[in-house]
This record gives structure tokens, C-alpha cells and sequence, in this order.
């Protein structure tokens, strides 16, 4: 029987959370009864649970690294250099860069890279 309370307790409490809780700041609370303090509480376990509902919420949808889909490659005297990325724009930054760092800076043959995805 506990349980069927429980349950329904929380269904009441999860069904309520949809409806936004909005906290009010108190003045003076030299002023509140037992009850009102009570309520408070009450009030702010509310929001703070309906607070952490959504920061799991957010945290379950972080969105997902694009994969590498794009290949690029750069013949320059004789040697092969290749960059990988998401974007066709990115995959040649990466393959020109590849070649410039290997040929010590000279970036003059790292031209006309051959993409595919």
C-alpha cells in the first residue's frame, strides 16, 4: 500500500513539475509563521527539483561531435599529406597544414587538394 502512495505521490509531484515553479523572495521572515516556513520549504524543494530535472534533461542531450567525414589529400614532390574533418573546409585547412609543417613552413607546392567524402 506504501508503494501505491508513493507512486502516485510522485506521479502528482512529476505532473505538477510541468508547470513551471516560480519562487518569490521574501522580505521579512521574522514576520512568517511555522506554517509559512513550512510552505517555503516546501516551495523551494520544488523548484530546485524541477531545476535539477533539467539540468539532467540538457546534460542527456549534449550535442555530438560531428565525425570526420571529409578526406583530403595534397601531392607535393612526391610526398602524400592528408587531413581529416568534418567539413570539406576543415579537412583541406588540415592537409594543407600537414604539408606545410612537413616541407618546414613552405606552403608553395600544398595546393590543389583532392577531397572526398
Amino acid at each position: 500500500m506504501r508503494y501505491v502512495v508513493a507512486l502516485v505521490l510522485l506521479a502528482t509531484v512529476h505532473a505538477q513539475a510541468e508547470d513551471v515553479f516560480k519562487i518569490e523572495i521574501g522580505r521579512n521572515y521574522k514576520d512568517y509563521s511555522h506554517g509559512d516556513l513550512q510552505r517555503r520549504v516546501w516551495e523551494l524543494e520544488r523548484a530546485v527539483w524541477q531545476l535539477q530535472q533539467k539540468v539532467y534533461q540538457l546534460e542527456s542531450h549534449k550535442p555530438v561531435a560531428a565525425a570526420d567525414t571529409w578526406l583530403c589529400t595534397i601531392t607535393a614532390m612526391g610526398n602524400t599529406y592528408t587531413g581529416t574533418g568534418a567539413s570539406k573546409a576543415v579537412a583541406t585547412q588540415k592537409a594543407v597544414e600537414a604539408c606545410k609543417n612537413a616541407r618546414g613552413g613552405d606552403g608553395f607546392f600544398c595546393k590543389d587538394a583532392k577531397c572526398e567524402q
